[in-house]
Order: C-alpha cells, then sequence, then structure tokens
C-alpha cells in the first residue's frame, strides 16, 4: 500500500517544481515510510512522486515511479493486484517483459504496455488507485477500482493569479500542498459532513478538487489540458447482468458456494512480505474472514480488537470467544477515559477532510495497536452493504409504504412525541417491553433507534426516506454562515433527481436499490474512507475479502427473500459462521450488527466534557466564522439531557469545527454560497 501525488503544470505556474513536488510527498509521507521517488518531465510540465509501504517485493525493484520495460510508462501505483501471478504468466507466454521484480507494481506497468490503460483496467482483479504517464501519446491517467478500496484525488489549485494547476494523489492533503493552491472551502461540503457524516460523490471539502469515482478512469491530454472521463465498471450494469442468471440450487448449496467464495477471495489477499493478521469485533462478517483465514492455514493468526469503558460498546467478550474457538493470538485493545481527547484528536487529525463517522475513533485505536506487530490486516468490510446486513435494508421497504399511507403531519405529531423522550428513556421503557417487542426493538442501542425512527417518520418520499437513513442535522444548512437553507434545499432536491436509479413500487426493487446506493455510495465514501485513512495513518495496509468480485456477482444471484427471514439480515452468512464456530457459539451469529461502535454520548457528558465544551464555544465558533455557536452548543446540552441523535449533532459540529481549526480554514476561506 501506498501513496502518489502530482502536478501538471504547462504554463510555469511553479517556480520551483521539485520543491512543490517534494511538499506534495511529503503530505503523503504516513502512507509510505519505507521508500519515496519522484519522477519530473519539465517539457511536459509533468511531476509524479510516490510514497511506498512495501508489503510484495520489499527491495528496489519494485520502487516507483516505476518506468515499463517500454519506456513508454511512467506508473505511480497504490493498492495490491490479487491475481498479479496469473496476469504475470500470461504477459511472459505471450512475449512482454515483465522486469526483474516479482511484485504486482512491474505487473501493471508491464500490462499497460501491452494493452493500454482501458483494456488493461477490466482485468485487474485487486485494490488500486494509480496515475500513469503515457510518453507516447502524451497523455496522462488515473484510475480507481471497481469498489472505491482505495482513494483519488485531482482537481486544478487556482491561487487566483494565473492558469489553474491540474494536481493529483492518494489523499487531498497533498493536493493541498501545492504552491499555488489556495481554494476555498465549499459550504455544501461542510453541509453534507453535517448531514450525512462526510462528502459523498465527487464532491470534496474544497471547491475545484474532485473525488474520483469507484470504477471510473480520466484521461487528460497534455497538449490541450483536454479531459475527458470513462466508466470502466458500473456496479448497477454489473449487478443487472448477472441478477438475470439466478441461483440454482437450495439454500444449503448456497451456503457452500458462499464458503467456497469467500475461502478463495481470502486465499487471494494472503500473500505478503510482512506479518499478517485480522480485524475482529466478534460479529459475523470479521468472524467469518478470520475463520477462513485459519482454515487456510495462517500460522500464527494474529487477531486484534478494541474496547471502551462502556460496556454497552465494549465488544472484546464477543470477540474473545471467536478468538479461542478458532485458536489465534488475539490481542485486545482498551481505551481508557484518559486517553480519549488525544485519540479523538488524532483521528481527526488523520482525514483529509471533515469526516464525523464516530466510529473512526475506534478504528484507528485497533489499527495502531494491530501495527505494533503485523503490517497487513484483513478485515469485514463489505458484508453489509453486499449481503444486506443494515436495519435499512430489512425496513426500508415497509417503512416506505407506511410513509405514503399516513399523512405527513401526523407523523410529524408522532415524531415530536418520540422526541419529548431521551435516548435513556426509551432504553428502560422498551427494556421493560422487550418479550412483546418486535426483534427489531429486541436489541442494543434501542433508545437509538427511536431516534432515528423520529427523523424517518418526518420523510416527505423515498428519497427523502433514504436520506433519513443517514440523516444527523435534519437542515445542516441551518448551521453554516455562509449556505442560506433554501439554497441547501435545492440543492437536495436536483441531486435527489441526478441520482442515477429510483425506487421501485415492489419490495425487491426498492431492496436492491438500497443495496445498489449503499455499494456506489455509502460503502466507499463511508466505510472504505474510514479504514482507508486510519489504517495508513497507522501505516498499515488493510485487505478486505468480503470485497471480492465474485462474492459481488454472487450476492447479487441470491434471490432477495433469501437473504433475510423478515428479522435479520445476512442469513447466508450467519447460516456459514455456524458451520465455521462450535455449537456453544452459534449465538454469536444471532446477534444484530454493531462492529467497533462508540459510546459518543457518554463521551460527550464524561471524558470529552471539557473538550466539547471548549470547541463548541458559542463565542469560538461565532469567531470562526463557519458554524452558528449558539446552534452546534444547544445540540451539545441536548446530548447531555439524553438526546442521542443531539449526541450525533454534536459530534459532527465538534469535528468541522476542530478540522477546520487545525488547517486553519476560517470563514474568510470558505467560499460564499
Amino acid at each position: 500500500m501506498c501513496g502518489f501525488a502530482g502536478f501538471i503544470d504547462r504554463s510555469e505556474r511553479i517556480s520551483d517544481a521539485q520543491a512543490a513536488l517534494r511538499a506534495m510527498s511529503a503530505a503523503v509521507a504516513h502512507r509510505g515510510p519505507d521508500g519515496e521517488g519522484t519522477w519530473f518531465e519539465p517539457r511536459l510540465g509533468v511531476a509524479v512522486a510516490h510514497r511506498r509501504l512495501a508489503i510484495l517485493d520489499r527491495t528496489s525493484a519494485a520502487a516507483q515511479p516505476f518506468v515499463s520495460a517500454s519506456g513508454r510508462w511512467v506508473l505511480a501505483y497504490n493498492g495490491e493486484l490479487w491475481n498479479f501471478r496469473e496476469l504475470r504468466r500470461g504477459l511472459e507466454a505471450a512475449g512482454h517483459p515483465v522486469g526483474p521484480s516479482t511484485g504486482d507494481t512491474a505487473v501493471l506497468a508491464a500490462m499497460l504496455d501491452a494493452h493500454g490503460v482501458e483494456a488493461t483496467l477490466p482485468l485487474l482483479d485487486g485494490m488500486f488507485a494509480f496515475a500513469a504517464v503515457d510518453l507516447h501519446e502524451r497523455s496522462f491517467w488515473l484510475a480507481r477500482d471497481r469498489f472505491g478500496v482505495k482513494p483519488c484525488f485531482w482537481g486544478h489549485a487556482d491561487d487566483g493569479h494565473g492558469a489553474p494547476v491540474f494536481v493529483f494523489g492518494s489523499e487531498l492533503r497533498a493536493l493541498t500542498a501545492c504552491p499555488v493552491f489556495r481554494n476555498r472551502v465549499s459550504p455544501f461540503a461542510i453541509a453534507s459532513v453535517l448531514g450525512s457524516l462526510a462528502t459523498r460523490g465527487e464532491r470534496t471539502v474544497w471547491e475545484g478538487m474532485h473525488a474520483l469515482r469507484p470504477g471510473h478512469a480520466l484521461r487528460l491530454e497534455l497538449s490541450s489540458g483536454r479531459i475527458s472521463h470513462r466508466e470502466w465498471f458500473s456496479a448497477r450494469a454489473a449487478a443487472a447482468s448477472v441478477r438475470q442468471q439466478g441461483f440454482h440450487g437450495d439454500r444449503a448449496e448456497m451456503v457452500r458456494a458462499f464458503d467456497g467464495l469467500l475461502e478463495s477471495a481470502v486465499r487471494r489477499r494472503l500473500p505478503s512480505d510482512v506479518p499478517l493478521g485480522a480485524f475482529l469485533s466478534g460479529g459475523i462478517d470479521s468472524s467469518l474472514v478470520v475463520a477462513a483465514m485459519r482454515h487456510a492455514g495462517v500460522a500464527p493468526l494474529r487477531t486484534f480488537t478494541v474496547g471502551f469503558e462502556h460496556a454497552q460498546y465494549d465488544e472484546r467478550a464477543h470477540a474473545r470467544a471467536v478468538a479461542k474457538a478458532l485458536g489465534t493470538d488475539h490481542h485486545e485493545v482498551m481505551v481508557p477515559d484518559a486517553d480519549l481527547v488525544s485519540l479523538v484528536e488524532d483521528a481527526i487529525g488523520c482525514f483529509d477532510a471533515p469526516f464525523a463517522d464516530s466510529s473512526a475513533v475506534a478504528t484507528l485505536a485497533v489499527s495502531r495497536a494491530a501495527r505494533a506487530s503485523v503490517g497487513v490486516v484483513l478485515s469485514g468490510e463489505g458484508g453489509d452493504e453486499f449481503f444486506g446486513g443494515y436495519e435499512r435494508h430489512l425496513r426500508g421497504f415497509a417503512l416506505s409504504r407506511w410513509i405514503g399511507s399516513v399523512p405527513l403531519f401526523v407523523r410529524q405529531r408522532m415524531a415530536d412525541a418520540i422526541g419529548l423522550m431521551g435516548s435513556d428513556s426509551w432504553e428502560w421503557v422498551l427494556k421493560q417491553l422487550e418479550p412483546t417487542l418486535p426483534s427489531a426493538l429486541r436489541r442494543t442501542q434501542r433508545g437509538r433507534l427511536m431516534q432515528k425512527l423520529a427523523a424517518i417518520l418526518r420523510a416527505r418520499d423515498e428519497e427523502d426516506l433514504w436520506r433519513s437513513f443517514f440523516a444527523v442535522w435534519p437542515d445542516p444548512a441551518s448551521l453554516i454562515q455562509q449556505l442560506p437553507s433554501d439554497l441547501w434545499a435545492a440543492t437536495v432536491v436536483r441531486e435527489a433527481r441526478d441520482m442515477p436509479g429510483r425506487f421501485p413500487q415492489d419490495e425487491h426493487g426498492f431492496f436492491d436499490e438500497l443495496l445498489l446506493r449503499d455499494q456506489t455510495i455509502y460503502l466507499p465514501d463511508d466505510i472504505l474512507t474510514k479504514l482507508d485513512r486510519c489504517t495508513m495513518e497507522s501505516g498499515l495496509e488493510a485487505r478486505d475479502p468480503m470485497l471480492d468480485m465474485r462474492l459481488f456477482e454472487f450476492a447479487w444471484r441470491i434471490p432477495p427473500a433469501w437473504r433475510s427471514d423478515g428479522t435479520v439480515g445476512k442469513m447466508l452468512l450467519r447460516d456459514a459462521l455456524r458451520r465455521r464456530l462450535p455449537a456453544e457459539l452459534h449465538g454469536i451469529a444471532a446477534r444484530s450488527k454493531q462492529g467497533f461502535g462508540v459510546p459518543l454520548r457518554a463521551w460527550l457528558s464524561g471524558p470529552l466534557a471539557s473538550w466539547a465544551d471548549d470547541v463548541l464555544d458559542p463565542r469560538r465558533l461565532d469567531a470562526q466564522g463557519i458554524l452558528h455557536g449558539q446552534a452546534a452548543h444547544a445540540a451539545l446540552a441536548q446530548a447531555r439531557a439524553g438526546d442521542e441523535g443531539a449526541a450525533q449533532r454534536a459530534w459532527t459540529a465538534c469535528v468541522v469545527s476542530r478540522w477546520c481549526e487545525r488547517e486553519g480554514v476560517d470563514g474568510a476561506r470558505v467560499a460564499r454560497a
């Protein structure tokens, strides 16, 4: 795993290109502590830097930027190709030289020599992003993997005093290190973070900067500066294609088929020249991955989990039981309350944009612990998005029918009534009624679920319902000084209109659309962003067997009715886990999803209380000129009164404010909407 950065400056705006390249490279040094390299061609104005985390072929033969055997391509690459050995054999059989390196970088360069970018991309099985200069055609390429496991950003750095400079890199902080970067912060991006924890789609926190979407490639003609985009992989098209194939067999055969595909996916991700381990939360997905690693003969098999001083969010006992049953060398990370302020500050700082998914705190803690003894970890990301593991997958269609039949004003009154009781009160009431409750409310964090239900009740239509599943601030623009609420509302309407798919009126179609949006939006923009930044900040490579293309295709062949029994999702994965664990642990396969969660509301009232009071001090926020101080501080007060939803709102405000302070951003640097 690595990081790359660079620029294309045909107008000679940058006076010292080498110094600029070193600065951009230094911004992503954490992604590659094992080596660095640069390449600069002044006649083309193209500069490329690379930082290396050496996992395969740790010798200098695999150093980057890497020049292909023909001399045509200059490559800076971040990722791993699971099929690089098969590709190498095919290249050599066809007479294409690969070079002395035994790793996958040389193979990718040889593939570009043999086939070019567009023909190569569909042949790659892996997680990757790369920048490539074609010296023959005088063009520049960026490309990103199918599901967005690895990040890639591009845009035009602009100081307002001349032609903008094209910049690119693995993280936004590399782009902002360009000496002519004076771009402003987008208030729409801040609203996205406040509204749904992260920026979404191509939008980034900086105006003029873009995220290259999963399954896309960008081509820039060096002579003219013309940019064109190619979608080389469409999850929607691929899902529709394999759905028509269906699955011919009974449920037992389906479980066996899943087992075989997961085993194969895990084995493809095991090759490493550094020690290897796994994250183990004690949930279904990570337990399945660890079980497959054990079956593949990984020894020693080191597993890692994290816990906090709050029993409801402490997953260590479940993870410990799975680790004991599978015979792993298990490591537990206990984060004491006294260390939380420092850890939270580090978690905010390891992201190159405001990122308010609070589970990043736990992910960073477990990543740091794992890095002390391994260089690569396998993780269970993707299981929920591929196989329907979230509550919204189970309840989404029923909720859509319900909001369509109950008048909005009635639902708003119901939501107001729910809001009269705090999360703790709902938790107590529902615990008393537990024997009579539906399965959705016989779970942990029931009070938080009721707060989420209140937001759902206010949805106006299916699109609004989908947004409510992720909503934090219902009107995030009301918190932003430079963004009128009506302008933000118009933006939401426009983005909803431009969504590639709609929610069909039948149950299966609605379920499919939820999965597709999770796979193409929530997964890359939240889950995989969190995993990439937290592991790379720790100098650790994470691999995700569940995000295997064969498992993606298999998941879309499964009849929707077989994914859920109406009470829980991921039925096949639960059945598969029961086959892996002894009978006394089968209860783990029936657990509700939790993952590496954190006791956010308890933190804001306890060990983070002084920190949060300081960050959300109304005078401080008003002086900063980005958020409305009274509104942000009111959310903190509501959280301490027992409102779980308000804790989420206060947290997002804390993240935005602290990230902007760390980056030196105040109201004058925020673009005017």
